[in-house]
């Protein structure tokens, strides 16, 4: 009698988008390594993307102010990655289980032009076709920090008003942000995060509430990432 082996299971695997390197003009450097460190205690093997334009307006992390200086996106984003990173048109949602995108003004900045406040935001093309294609194959989309605003805005243009709004959380949200960009608002501890189970869009709040401590943020993290394996694995 033939003894049968355990079917090796499948990793699954992340796109995780970095908007630069520094909270200031491009990603939350801490948000995006505890997501790499969480994402790997979950044996989820990671791929990044970046896109390769020009950071919109580079600031001197020590004095907050504006410098007159040219970076580019991914080159920045690529300190982060230790190397390994790709362009961000590179970037299929077929390729991918699920897609992480950490916060920092690089995402209002340079992934968009919604830190200018305008009333007509426009999102890079990269990027909205990217979540965009993630929201189709009903795969699961974390957004971090300031990310879900983006995410929100993308999402809800192509429901439109006859679907239900994409529930998300940045925090506590006092100026509605959330609201104004057509999506619903949960008020949430930064040790925990939100899911729309209808959308498949998680999200957590981790430094919108600047004065958090690096661990809460990180429990933050963990729980959203947590929840998108634990929904993956649910449904294979």
């Amino acid at each position: 009698m033939k003894t049968r082996l355990p079917k090796e299971e499948k990793k699954l695997n992340a796109a995780v988008v970095l908007s630069g390197c520094g909270h200031l003009d491009g990603a939350e450097v801490r948000e995006a390594v505890l997501s790499l460190l969480v994402l790997d205690q979950q044996e989820v093997e990671v791929k990044c993307f970046a896109p390769d334009i020009n950071i919109t307006q580079v600031m001197n992390h020590k004095t907050k102010e504006a410098v007159k200086e040219k970076r580019n996106v991914l080159v920045e984003a690529a300190r982060i990655a230790r190397g390994e990173i790709y362009d961000l048109k590179e970037a299929k949602a077929k390729d991918f289980d699920m897609l992480v995108v950490p916060g920092g003004y690089g995402v209002v900045k340079n992934l968009s032009d919604l830190a200018e406040g305008k009333d007509a935001a426009t999102v890079i093309l990269e990027f909205e076709r990217l979540v965009s294609e993630f929201f189709a194959a009903k795969k699961p989309i974390g957004a971090i920090c300031i990310s879900p605003a983006v995410v929100v805005f993308i999402l809800s243009n192509k429901i439109g008003k006859r679907g239900n709004k994409i529930k998300v959380t940045i925090g506590d949200d006092r100026e509605k942000l959330i609201e104004k960009l057509g999506g619903e608002h949960i008020k949430c501890d930064t040790e925990l995060s939100i899911e729309d189970e209808e959308h498949n869009v998680f999200s957590c709040s981790a430094y919108m509430r600047s004065d958090e401590s690096t661990y809460s943020v990180y429990q933050g993290i963990k729980h959203m990432i947590d929840s998108m394996v634990k929904k993956i694995n649910k449904g294979n």
